[in-house]
């Protein structure tokens, strides 16, 4: 059945290459069926989805489906996991026309990719291109953890040198390309990026560059991609790094570059484009952290200095001035304010009054904020 990403709730869903779906990603799984249904399940799902391939369950281990769709402009993406089938491209089912490229990586467990004559194993993290328009045979076993982008060829075809001769190439895992493939494909599948239809065309062309680029790409279609989709998956996977390190105090673009196999210059430079410096990023997303912790009645009895260290600050008096200057207030009234939005059953004992030594009545908020 296939699922809503936002509702949960199970409910038909019809995908075609001319009308992508304006719901963002799906989910298919076969978890629930009995597994004498799934075969046919599933051969209906690729039928509708991407194209006629036929499922034939392996004898020595179970046969499971779980994974999520997304169709783009001219691009369809399909990741999770799928094993325990073997899943061919017949000369029967080719009468349907298709003849699409597709990119098949594999996340987890020996998958043995055959296109006509040929055959390749491909081990964990690696990828290969292969065309819809030949005999194709997949066998994943477990954990069958893969990631598919199927493009058209007419749009494919240009981007990549001798395309036909590249198909069940190896592409190693730590290609560059491919590695940051991975990342921005994990991200769009998350409807993080692809939510809004105006960018649907923008995240499905850079998409095509990287894919392009993991292949083999042509002088002209590399030239390109490097001002495009090779530019948008490096900054959004600094982004992400950033984000998982704000805690560090050390943090910096020497040490982000580094990580990634940039230098320090290049990181500014995709921030540039960006309309923005990686220093001014970092502290906006340092202070909106720090926004959304106060903000929470649920972290009330956490001390502001614990949020600030906790956010990457290592200066408590420069945090209060970049925090106030940043939002018009200082930590301690975005505090009282979430501490006002408690339930009075849900306060304790710190937030009573109570004598200090020169007998005026204090809270206990006032003196124990920091």
């Amino acid at each position: 059945m296939l699922l809503d990403s936002r509702s949960n709730r199970s409910r038909p869903i019809r995908f075609s290459p001319e009308q992508p779906p304006a719901s963002g990603p799906a989910r298919f799984s076969l978890n629930h069926l009995p597994e004498r249904e799934r075969p046919q399940v599933y051969r209906e799902f690729l039928g509708r989805s991407v194209c006629r391939f036929d499922a034939e369950p392996m004898r020595d281990m179970p046969f499971e489906v779980d994974v999520r769709l997304m169709a783009l402009p001219n691009l369809q993406m399909f990741s999770g996991r799928v094993h325990g089938s073997r899943n061919r491209r017949t000369r029967a089912l080719l009468a349907d026309g298709i003849d699409d490229f597709s990119l098949m990586v594999n996340l987890g467990g020996p998958y043995l990719v055959s296109q006509g004559d040929e055959e390749l194993v491909l081990a964990d993290g690696e990828a290969t291109l292969v065309s819809l328009g030949k005999l194709v045979s997949l066998n994943h076993r477990p954990p069958g953890g893969v990631l598919a982008l199927c493009m058209p060829r007419a749009l494919l075809a240009p981007l990549i040198k001798d395309a036909e001769d590249c198909c069940l190439r190896p592409i190693p895992q730590g290609t560059k390309p491919l590695e940051l493939l991975k990342r921005y494909a994990a991200i769009t599948s998350a409807g993080e990026m692809s939510a809004l239809p105006e960018l649907q065309h923008l995240v499905a062309t850079h998409l095509h560059d990287l894919v392009a680029l993991a292949v083999g790409a042509t002088r002209d279609a590399a030239h390109a991609a490097q001002g495009r989709g090779l530019r948008a998956a490096r900054l959004t996977a600094v982004k992400q790094d950033v984000a998982k390190n704000l805690d560090r105090p050390g943090l910096s673009v020497a040490t982000v570059a580094q990580r990634h196999g940039l230098t320090p210059r290049c990181v500014q430079r995709l921030f540039e484009s960006d309309g923005t410096t990686f220093t001014d990023y970092l502290l906006g997303q340092r202070l909106a952290r720090a926004h959304r912790m106060l903000s929470d009645p649920r972290r009330a009895g956490e001390k502001i200095s614990t949020v600030a260290y906790d956010c990457g600050f290592g200066d408590l008096s420069y945090f209060n001035r970049v925090f106030r200057r940043h939002y018009g207030a200082a930590p301690s009234d975005v505090r009282g304010e979430a501490r006002q939005a408690m339930p009075h059953g849900a306060r304790d004992d710190r937030h009573q009054p109570f004598c200090t030594n020169g007998g005026a009545i204090a809270t206990q908020d006032e003196t124990s904020n920091y």
